[in-house]
This record gives C-alpha cells, sequence and structure tokens, in this order.
C-alpha cells in the first residue's frame, strides 16, 4: 500500500538520523543488563535489525524518546522469540512470571538487581513512559497495552500447550494485543515533537486505530506463515482459515490478501474522515494523520527491506 497518498505526496522521513549511535547504546545497556542468554541470541537480535524497528516508525523521535522506546520494543521481541523456543507448560509459566513480575512492579514492589526486563517494565510504571504519560495527561493505556501483550503471550501459551486451536473470530480478537500495534500507536502521543497530546485518544479515532491494527496483522501473517508452519504454532489466519474451512493453502493466502485489501480501502476512507471530526484543529490532526503516515510506512519498510524476521 502506497502510505504516501495519506500526506498528499509529501515524502516520509525513512529512518530516524539518530538510529545507529541510539541503537549501539541500546545494544550496550541491554548486554550490561544481561537480557542476552548467550552471544548467538545477541547476533541474532542484531541480524534481525529489532532495533531499527523503532527507528523507522518513529523518524522524528529525539535520540531520548528514541532510546526508550528502542528499549521497550527490544524487550517485546526479545521475550516473544524466547518463548517461541519453550514448550507446553514451560512457556506458560514464562508468560505467567512475566505477569507477575510485572503486577509485581505496578504495586511499586521493588527488585534487587535490576535486569533489562525489569528496568523496562519499571520505566513504563514509574519511569520516563510514566512521566511523559503525566506530563501530556495520557493515562495509563501505554500500562495497559504491555499488559495485554503479555496476557496475549500467555494465550497462545495455553492454546500451543493443549494443542488448541482458536477459532478466526477468537484469533482475531487477541491478534490486535499479539502484535503490539497498539503500543506503537499510543506511543506517538509520547513524542514532543508533536502537540497532538491527548487527541490520539479521542473516541472517533477508534475505528481508524482498529483498521490499522488489522492492517499491521494481516500483513504481519502473510509474511510470516511459513515460518510459523515450519514451527508447528497455528497462530496465524492464513493456517488456522486452511484448517477450519478446509481449503487450500493457496485459497487461504488468497482470501487473507483479499481481507487485507478490503481494509487498505476502509483505511483510506476513515483517514478522510477523521479530518472531518468537528471541534477538533485540523492542524494537529493533520499532523497525527502525517506521524501514522510515518508509522505505517516505517513498519512496511522494517518489514521488507530490514528483518529476517518473518522467514
Amino acid at each position: 500500500m502506497n502510505y504516501e497518498t495519506l500526506n498528499h505526496g509529501t515524502a516520509v522521513p525513512l529512518l530516524n538520523p539518530s538510529y545507529e549511535p541510539v541503537s549501539e547504546r541500546v545494544y550496550e545497556w541491554a548486554k550490561r543488563k544481561g537480557l542476552f542468554i548467550d552471544e548467538n541470541e545477541f547476533r541474532c537480535c542484531r541480524s534481525q535489525k529489532l532495533n531499527k524497528f523503532a527507528a523507522r516508525l518513529f523518524p522524528k523521535a529525539s535520540k531520548v524518546e528514541l532510546e526508550q522506546i528502542m528499549r521497550l520494543f527490544l524487550i517485546l521481541f526479545c521475550l516473544d522469540d524466547r518463548a517461541d523456543q519453550l514448550k507446553g507448560n514451560i512457556r506458560v509459566q514464562f508468560w505467567k512470571e512475566l505477569l507477575h513480575q510485572y503486577s509485581a512492579i505496578k504495586k511499586n514492589i521493588a527488585y534487587t538487581g535490576t535486569s533489562a526486563i525489569i528496568e523496562v517494565f519499571q520505566e513504563v510504571h514509574w519511569g520516563w513512559f510514566r512521566q511523559c504519560a503525566a506530563d501530556k495527561e495520557l493515562g495509563v493505556r501505554l500500562i495497559n497495552y504491555v499488559r495485554k501483550f503479555l496476557k496475549a503471550g500467555l494465550w497462545e501459551a495455553k492454546n500451543l500447550a493443549t494443542n488448541t486451536s482458536p477459532t478466526v473470530i477468537e484469533y482475531f480478537s487477541h491478534l490486535k494485543h499479539c502484535s503490539g500495534a497498539g503500543i506503537a500507536i499510543e506511543l506517538l502521543a509520547y513524542l514532543n515533537i508533536y502537540p497532538f497530546g491527548r487527541l490520539v485518544h479521542h473516541p472517533h479515532l477508534a475505528p481508524l486505530y482498529q483498521t490499522i491494527v488489522n492492517l499491521i496483522c494481516l500483513s504481519n501473517d502473510l509474511s510470516s506463515y511459513v515460518k510459523e508452519a515450519a514451527a508447528g504454532d497455528f497462530h496465524n489466519l492464513i493456517l488456522l482459515k486452511e484448517q477450519q474451512y478446509r481449503i487450500s493453502r493457496e485459497q487461504s493466502i488468497e482470501r487473507v490478501k483479499q481481507h487485507l485489501a478490503f481494509h487498505q480501502k476502509i483505511f483510506l476512507n476513515q483517514v478522510q474522515l477523521v479530518r472531518e471530526i468537528p471541534n477538533v484543529s485540523p492542524s494537529e490532526m493533520e499532523l497525527l494523520v502525517k506521524a501514522i503516515n510515518e508509522l505505517l510506512k516505517g513498519m512496511e519498510l522494517w518489514a521488507r527491506e530490514d528483518t529476517g524476521r518473518y522467514k
């Protein structure tokens, strides 16, 4: 999809100019905090260009903002990858322990010898992210989005442990939390360059956000079904449709592509509609639309050109 159409032809920045030095700092921090199990895991993260994800999605973030966001996404990627290496109840317990830690930090229970994971959880609850949310009156949505990401990981782990495939409807209801797409959209409001603040929470924008999540998740499933099928992971719309509708893989792929094309048309229509929301500053709404454009284009570029994560 050509997201430049949202900006009336305006060029979209391709990469945050602070990417390389900030990425090196984040990797140094992660190694110092013992994030990586071994050198192989570290090399895998680098080869998949995980830190480039944040730099693609938030090309206008300051160095401080980019570093905090990059740390958060690096942790989420690593947790997801680590869970993929676990089986049965061990995988279930992995996510349960993370949720326990996350809830404990919410209650301000201190951890000694803070790991990279715990440090990021603390930043979300009580540190940089919480301060930004307070300054911009954003509430605790980010905290809740991260919790839902962890709970979605637990939901997948339980399904795999019992070999219970979700229905297509159940899968779609959890998909938005598994992908972290909601986290990315929420973080747009945390950047100081944008003045729109709480406008991101305007109720009239909810349908647009849901369509964005659908676009991201459908695109991800089209990119990753081969990898997930090989791993025996049925959490992919193509695999679920093939299994539950008793159709061929090729038919399932085609149906998901049609579903994606349908949501792309809805998306373009919704973008025009949000520009007409009453009692909202047109200039602020236009900035939000452009920020969404950058985020989507960045995600597309990262998945297509940077990472080998889905192959």
